[in-house]
């Protein structure tokens, strides 16, 4: 019995997103399993966030840009061969690609966290604290411009964490609406549905925050009270208290102190 898998790595102020080759095998004599560079794909600026699935990555710079790899099928392989990776798209916040931009711009665009959606959807955060959505299905060019995202500020802090959530339904019009969850560095962790709004001519994206959590304030040990950031967020499935068969989804966050709080996913908002 022979199994293979593949990850993706990448270093702190790295340009370079690593493709191991993972190889567990019956014979392996010292190595639970043997690992091997299969491909490495190389950008410009260094790599500030990741996220993947089996044929796709998502490598966001410290520039703001998210590049989007995918991986070619193979007839014999599904995992590890050089040269299996291609550019598919770039989507970057800028108009255009020219142009001098100051430190201060280029900082408050630098991508901290990427998180995959359904049906080719992702959303990024962003250092000054706005997350964008971008849909991959709609992408038609290589470069893909900030007019085609939906975008919105969410704090005025830094974007610590970002989440997939289950959809959820609109209880205004009954849609059901991809959601993800936000954590800031200012202590707040809010819950945002992507919204279709149909006009005459296209069908728009809209984010709505349907959910908010605020972290009380702590008093720091010297003159003065203060908000623990949120240092990471997930979601678990718990059996429902009506009839526990049912799973309900409830948000865990975490934050510098060690504080962990259960929250709710529910629209209340």
């Amino acid at each position: 019995i022979q199994c293979s898998g593949s990850f993706a790595t990448s270093q702190k102020n790295d340009k370079n997103v690593n493709i191991w080759e993972m190889t567990v095998g019956e014979n392996s004599d010292e190595d639970a399993a043997k690992i091997n560079l299969a491909d490495k794909l190389e950008h410009d600026t260094s790599i500030a966030a990741m996220a993947a699935v089996k044929n796709a990555i998502l490598a966001g710079d410290i520039m703001g840009v998210v590049h989007m790899w995918g991986r070619k099928q193979s007839l014999f392989r599904s995992w590890g061969n050089d040269g299996n990776w291609t550019k598919l798209h770039v989507f970057t916040p800028w108009k255009n690609n020219k142009g001098i931009r100051s430190p201060l711009e280029i900082s408050e665009q630098s991508i901290l966290n990427l998180c995959l959606l359904d049906g080719g959807t992702f959303v990024c955060g962003t250092r000054s604290g706005v997350v964008r959505v971008w849909d991959n299905t709609k992408a038609k060019d290589f470069v893909v411009y900030k007019k085609h995202a939906t975008s919105l500020k969410v704090t005025s802090e830094t974007v610590t964490g970002i989440q997939k959530l289950p959809s959820i339904k609109d209880p205004n019009t009954g849609e059901e609406c991809m959601a993800f969850s936000v954590a800031s560095s200012g202590g707040k962790v809010m819950s945002i549905a992507l919204q279709r709004h149909s006009s005459s001519k296209q069908v728009q994206n809209g984010l709505h925050m349907f959910n908010m959590y605020s972290s009380p304030l702590s008093f720091d040990g010297c003159t003065s009270m203060s908000v623990a950031a949120i240092s990471s967020i997930a979601v678990s499935e718990v059996a429902s208290a009506h009839n526990g068969k049912a799973c309900d989804s409830v948000l865990i966050a975490g934050d510098g102190n060690g504080k962990v709080e259960t929250l709710s996913t529910l629209w209340a908002m």
